[in-house]
Formats: C-alpha cells, sequence, structure tokens
C-alpha cells in the first residue's frame, strides 16, 4: 500500500492563478517509475507521473508527461500531458500538446490544444450537473 505525503507549496504553473487551486488542499506527487494496480482516490490535487491500471478520483487531477492512466477518471478539473486510455468525467478537462487520449470525454469545457492525438467520443456539456 502507498502513502503519500501532503506538499502545501504549489509551484506548478498549471495550477496558479486557477479558481480551481486551494491552498488548504492536500498535494499529492507520484512520479514516473511508481505503478499502481488498481482504483485510486483523493480528495486534493494529483499530479500523476507514473502508471495506474485502474480508476481515480480525485478533485484536481493532472497526468504529467511521464504519465500513463489505463481506467477511468473522474474528477473537477482534468489535464493531461501524458496518455490516458479509458473515460474522463470532469468539470474542465485540457489536453496538452503532448497528451494521447483514447475514450470518451464528458466535460462542462474541454480544451484540446494544438498537437494533442485524441481518439475519443467527445461530450461537451456547457452545464455544471450534466457530469454528476
Amino acid at each position: 500500500m502507498f502513502k503519500m505525503f501532503s506538499n502545501s507549496t504549489n509551484d506548478n504553473p498549471v495550477l496558479q492563478n486557477t479558481k480551481l487551486d486551494k491552498p488548504e488542499q492536500r498535494h499529492s506527487v507520484l512520479h514516473d517509475g511508481i505503478v499502481i494496480e488498481g482504483d485510486w482516490q483523493s480528495d486534493g490535487i494529483v499530479e500523476f507521473g507514473g502508471k495506474i491500471i485502474g480508476d481515480l478520483t480525485v478533485d484536481v487531477l493532472i497526468v504529467t508527461g511521464t504519465g500513463n492512466v489505463e481506467g477511468n477518471v473522474r474528477a473537477r478539473s482534468v489535464t493531461i500531458e501524458g496518455k490516458l486510455y479509458g473515460t474522463i468525467a470532469a468539470i474542465n478537462v485540457t489536453l496538452a500538446t503532448t497528451a494521447v487520449v483514447s475514450g470518451k470525454i464528458v466535460a462542462q469545457q474541454i480544451q484540446i490544444n494544438s498537437g494533442a492525438n485524441v481518439e475519443a467520443k467527445l461530450h461537451a456539456t456547457g452545464k455544471a450537473d450534466a457530469v454528476r
């Protein structure tokens, strides 16, 4: 079983100057080399650079360039810089230029940056209650 350490500092430019960043939130960083088989939950901000085969339920998820998620994600905000194979259900989804996504995305807002590789069914609801 993994025990995560909390970090109250926030040096990530993706999270700075956003309404989603709360100073009291737990901040977990999982670097490349970490492999999780099974579902994982967190009520805070998660920077994920490892590999997970399972579902993630978090408040704010950032899959870094080395991250690889094979499963479903449920979060308030999701940023993908790495790879995700599965379904994303969120309010805000951002796919960076390095993102590789295959599956389904349901969100109030979806931002896809030029260069992202996306093979997914997209459903931008425009309404906050549609992703519940």
